[in-house]
């Protein structure tokens, strides 16, 4: 069995791959999803690959995730009376997407893994098919939109798993990501006012206003950490990189957690 693998090593090795100056001197740089690279380095360490294959599929793995998330902040639209700091910055986004998304085709093509490509290439398209969806307003309720939302966030960490033959928990997958975003969706409505998901619960509810559809996120949120400690309940292993990230969160939102 190979060392387990260290997260803190893996962050710096990915702060490496981007680090552009021009980039980094026009736009924010991009913020790592913690809670996706904890679970894809559970997802890669349970495997036989070497620790260096162990390293490239991670790094490729959250390149493609950095690359959406860099196109995401991109606006729909350019206003005409834009400032051109704006502009180039709006500008700069498309194009450090398009170079992170070239760095993981440029690390594959090195490591010859053709089928990876297509498994990561199909799973954008899927993303991508799922965020048209709630662009178009195609979800009909609010468990409905967090079933999208849900895909959109997990569809990439699933492929792996599906493509590393370590997909026994998908489930919880997809449980530990969703808790995750709406911990920060609330987060950001608590500390700036607003949030896409409250906006969304608005639309989709007959809550009228924010304060009203934040106690159903809170429910929400409640219940899937309650899925989260049953799943530590009886999972075999506490001590994994997953398994102790679980405990942390469920400690830091105890009250959360007993009320789901």
């Amino acid at each position: 069995m190979t060392a387990r693998l260290d997260i803190y090593h893996l962050k710096e090795l990915l702060r490496e791959k981007m680090r552009h100056a021009y980039l980094y001197k026009h736009i924010e740089k991009p913020i790592l999803d913690q809670a996706k690279l904890i679970l894809l380095t559970e997802i890669i360490d349970e495997t036989s690959l070497s620790t260096s294959q162990k390293e490239s599929y991670i790094i490729t793995a959250m390149l493609v995730q950095v690359a959406l998330d860099t196109h995401e902040k991109v606006p729909a639209t350019s206003k005409v009376d834009e400032d051109k700091g704006r502009k180039v910055a709006g500008q700069l986004n498309v194009l450090a997407g398009d170079y992170y998304s070239g760095l993981y085709y440029l690390l594959l093509s090195e490591m010859k893994e053709i089928d990876l490509i297509h498994k990561l290439a199909n799973a954008i398209k899927e993303i991508n098919e799922n965020k048209m969806k709630l662009y178009y307003n195609e979800a009909s309720t609010f468990e409905d939109y967090l079933d999208i939302l849900t895909n959109i966030e997990s569809l990439l960490i699933t492929s792996v798993a599906n493509y590393v033959d370590n997909n026994a928990y998908e489930s919880i997958y997809r449980e530990w990501i969703l808790t995750n975003r709406l911990l920060r969706e609330k987060q950001n409505y608590l500390q700036y006012g607003n949030s896409l998901l409250i906006d969304a619960g608005i639309h989709y509810t007959d809550r009228g206003n924010k304060e009203d559809v934040l106690a159903i996120v809170n429910e929400k949120i409640g219940g899937s950490l309650q899925k989260l400690s049953l799943f530590m309940e009886n999972y075999a292993n506490k001590e994994t990189i997953l398994g102790e990230a679980i405990q942390k969160l469920l400690k830091e939102n105890s009250t959360l957690a007993e009320e789901g």
